[in-house]
């Protein structure tokens, strides 16, 4: 049987490797996906999600906008690591899909609340504000998700935004810390392990390599980004829904700073044999990842996708 997945995102490159990769793993059915602000505003993360999803032969998978802005209505905080298209600059051709109407998070309850309970898992690799919403709109249906597993945070590792803070936490620290302490159980893929998933010049070359439109696409706007960053943060929970063995996790408790000021998005863990933990430790904090492993499972099944589309 497989994995029913709602995928939330920003896309953002990595996010563009993290959504083909999800396609083109049999084992895995992707019931809709989510955007929000986040390496971009949510307008053009939309818009980018759609293409992607065109490139990919997907468009029977419905796309939905999602927040604009964080949980406290500051200004949306945007980067441009992934250039100011939020894809490097590579020109994707438009969706002609229908534009979807629903908000995310309210597709977020949709999708829970028709599947069986325990049986979705949103696969967050964006700010978590779609998913802190969906919670507050209806916790009873939003706990009804198998699982999380989160793209954020940074345990025991410094931030790659601010010293103390990881970017998708960063973007909206209040999310972050109500959807940590949801109850709904979490896989958490921070800079702890993310920083050990590195693309290689020879893996961006096997990807280049592979014929067809879709790695092409894909090995130029990687190619883009690792003139910035070479970590492929967002492909880590996608994998480990395939391949938990490639990734080591301890189960903690973990909080957000979500006030204001220095430390925002600050993400603190608290071991299961500490006594000061204010809660149980419910997240297993993802910490070492195979790279190699990861690495070779991501070509393989993109060298599927594109076996795929010479077949269609």
């Amino acid at each position: 049987m497989k994995q029913k997945i709602l995928l939330d995102c920003d896309p953002g490159i990595d996010d563009a490797l993290a959504i083909l990769l999800a396609f083109g793993i049999d084992a895995l059915e992707i019931l809709a996906i989510t955007t929000v602000s986040g390496n971009r505003p949510v307008n053009q993360t939309f818009e980018n999600a759609r293409n992607i999803v065109a490139l990919a032969g997907r468009e029977d998978v419905p796309v939905h906008r999602g927040s604009h802005s964080p949980l406290d209505q500051t200004a949306p905080r945007s980067n441009l690591v992934h250039g100011d298209d939020g894809l490097g600059g590579i020109r994707l051709e438009p969706s002609q899909a229908t534009r979807q109407e629903t908000p995310s998070a309210r597709k977020i309850l949709d999708v829970l609340a028709s599947e069986p309970a325990d049986e979705v898992t949103l696969v967050a690799i964006g700010p978590l504000t779609n998913l802190a919403l969906a919670l507050a709109i209806d916790p009873e249906t939003f706990r009804r998700a198998r699982r999380l597993a989160i793209m954020g945070g940074a345990i025991a590792v410094p931030g790659n935004v601010t010293p103390a803070a990881e970017f998708n936490f960063w973007a909206d620290p209040l999310a972050a810390d109500r959807i940590v302490q949801s109850g709904v159980p979490i896989e958490l893929f921070g800079l702890d392990v993310t920083t050990q998933a590195i693309c290689t010049p020879q893996w961006l070359g096997a990807v280049a390599a592979v014929p067809g439109r879709i790695a092409t696409a894909l090995a130029a706007m990687v190619g883009e980004y690792l003139r910035e960053d070479p970590l492929l943060h967002d492909t880590c929970p996608i994998a480990w829904l395939v391949a938990p063995q490639l990734f080591q996790s301890v189960p903690m408790c973990v909080r957000v700073d979500s006030t204001a000021g220095l430390s925002a998005g600050n993400s603190l863990g608290w071991g299961k044999e500490r006594t000061d933990a204010p809660g149980p430790a419910q997240v297993h904090v993802h910490t070492g990842v195979d790279c190699s492993g990861l690495l070779d499972l991501m070509l393989t099944h993109l060298q599927c996708m594109t076996s795929n589309e010479a077949a269609t």
